[in-house]
Parts: structure tokens; sequence; C-alpha cells
């Protein structure tokens, strides 16, 4: 999967404006304020339908203007797909592939791209929060029945919150049967799903971890269930959504099931939140966003895209060096942001 072409109009700083990005790694350079993250930014939206800097889409759009649209054509196996997305101050954003429409949630999966920003150091120093949606995120960008599955137990979720906050108004007993059904489900198939992506994550680590420290440091992965241990089946969650009910009830919340659960990174056996330092820390996840690339690449057969926004500021030169290198040795398309860029075996596009 590669990127053939981008063209912005009227989105941040751009008014009208096309880029060729190479093959191999591509640097954005150019001042503070020129918009090299807008372009990273930009190709991300159109693969995920989400910007990572901001919770409103019309952000996007170039001030003044009441419409912006990203035109990004990329390749996959040979054939060149056309991704639009027209994004309108009044009625949001809109999607479509090769001139044909697409809602929001079909485009996951779509075109594939791995985001690496200074701001990715929440997956460790964060919310647990983080880490799930890390992990939803990849899975669902090669699993289309996860991302369908992973809406309707978060809508079931929502709906159960809410009976129990109705019921709760109304001095009743919840009726919430029908919403510990479907979550129990949906929880039993998330959880099976999520446990075999972070073992095959686990597996593409050693790789990509080893690349980066000269095989100096061992990193894994551990999934860690909000309670108990193994992969639940459908039989447990519903025990224990009963068990927790009458709790559940006076917070009005659902307090089981995979949105509860956590990612512990460890380093050489460690929780590298703990232990590792901060340079330990910026190498870990850089190596975890390498091997979600290879993982991505096992299960579809294509890397995705790897966007790296302002990676200068978060690694010395020495692991700058061995990520080039690996990227060069796995051919893996790569848009990078930079103040300037002295390295060699890229294509530099310097933005005014």
């Amino acid at each position: 999967m590669k990127i053939v072409s981008l063209r912005l109009i009227h989105i941040r700083n751009r008014d009208d404006a096309s880029y060729a990005p190479g093959e191999g790694l591509t640097v954005f350079t150019g001042r503070n304020g020129a918009g090299k993250t807008n372009l990273i930014e930009a190709v991300y939206f159109a693969s995920i339908g989400k910007s990572f800097r901001t919770a409103q889409t019309e952000d996007l759009i170039r001030f003044g203007e009441d419409e912006g649209t990203i035109l990004l054509d990329f390749s996959l196996r040979g054939v060149v797909h056309q991704l639009k997305a027209r994004l309108s101050r009044k009625e949001g954003a809109r999607f479509s592939m090769n001139d044909t429409k697409l809602r929001r949630k079909d485009l996951m999966g779509t075109f594939r791209t791995v985001l690496f920003t200074p701001d990715e150091m929440q997956l460790i120093k964060g919310a647990p929060q983080e880490r799930r949606r890390f992990l939803d995120l990849e899975v669902s960008q090669v699993s289309p029945r996860y991302y369908e599955e992973l809406l309707r137990y978060t809508r079931a979720v929502s709906q159960r919150n809410a009976a129990l906050r109705q019921a709760q108004m109304r001095g009743t007993a919840p009726d919430i049967d029908m919403w510990d059904m479907q979550i129990a489900s949906g929880a039993a198939y998330l959880v099976r799903k999520r446990a075999q992506a972070v073992e095959r994550m686990n597996e593409c680590l050693a790789g990509t971890e080893a690349a980066l420290t000269d095989g100096a440091e061992r990193l894994a992965v551990r999934y860690v269930l909000n309670q108990g241990e193994g992969v639940p089946d459908e039989s447990w969650y519903l025990e224990k959504l009963a068990a927790v009910r009458e709790e559940d009830a006076r917070l009005c919340r659902t307090s089981v099931g995979p949105h509860r659960d956590d990612l512990l990174f460890e380093l050489d056996g460690r929780n590298i939140a703990r232990f590792g330092s901060q340079g330990q820390q910026r190498t870990a996840i850089l190596a975890m966003k390498l091997a979600e690339a290879e993982f991505i690449r096992r299960e579809t057969g294509e890397y995705p895209v790897l966007l790296l926004d302002d990676i200068g500021s978060e690694l010395d030169a020495a692991r700058r060096q061995a990520l080039f290198a690996y990227l060069r040795r796995y051919r893996i398309q790569t848009l990078m942001t930079a103040a300037e860029f002295h390295g060699e075996g890229a294509d530099i596009l310097a933005l005014d």
C-alpha cells in the first residue's frame, strides 16, 4: 500500500497544494508553522476519518472557507484508488472512494496507516483508554468484523448505563437483561481478538525492538483483564455482570468488560512505565508502532503507510539511524516531518 499523490484544497494553511511522496521515506521540512504536521494530519484523516489533533472536523478547514477537500490516490496490489474526504462546516465530513460514497465506519481498513507523534508517549504514561484505543484501532484496520462488534458493544454499554440511570431516577429495579446478553457476547469476541492480536504483536516486537536497540532490550506487551485472567467466554461475562449488577445500579455504570481492560508494557520483564527511562519509553513506543505495521502486513499482505511527526525530538541520532535502516530494509513508505533533514536515502519536500 503506497500513497501516489495527495492534494489538499482549503485544508489548514493550504489553499490548493499537491504532493507526490516517494515510495520510501519522504521528509516534509520547513520552519515552524509551515504546515508540516498538517500534511500528516490530512493523510491520517483520510485513513481513519478523524484527526489526531482535534475532535472538531471543521478545524481542518482553511480559515475563511466553508469547505475543504482531501484527495488521496493510493495503490493497493497494483491498482490505484482515490479516497476523497469533503469537509463542510455545516455538514461535517463526507467520504468516497473512486466516487462511491462511504460511511465513516466503512472507511476503516480501506487505506491503512500507523501514526507516531510525540503525544504517543501517552500509550505508556497515560490512562488505560489510550492503550485500548491503540489496540482497537490496530485490530479494526485488519478486521471489519472486529470494528462492527466494537461499535455494537460500545452502544450496548451506553444503553445499559442509560437504563441504570433511568431506573435510579424512577426508583425501580433496572431492566438490563437484554443489554447484559449483548455485552457478554461482544465482550467475549473482542477480548479473544485482542488477546490474539497481542500475541501476534509480541512476535513482531521481537524483531522491531532488536532493530532499534541492537538486541540490548526485550520488550513485550501483556493484555490485562479488569477482572479475572485468561480469555473469558460469554457465560463468564454474564456471571460477572450479574454479580456486579447491584453495585453498577448504584453507580450507574458498567464495571465489567473490555472497556475496562488495559495493556501492560514490559521491558525485560519489568513495567516500563515505572522502571523505564524516558529514552527507553520513547524507543518502546516506536518499536510498538513498527510492530503494528508488521502485524498489519502479516494480516493483510501489505505494509500500511507509516506517519512520523516530529520524531527528531524523540530519538537520539543512533536510534534515528537504526529506524531509517529498518524502513529501507522493509521498504515501508513513510511520511515524516522535520525542521531539517541531513540524512541520505530520502525524498525531501520543503514547505514554504
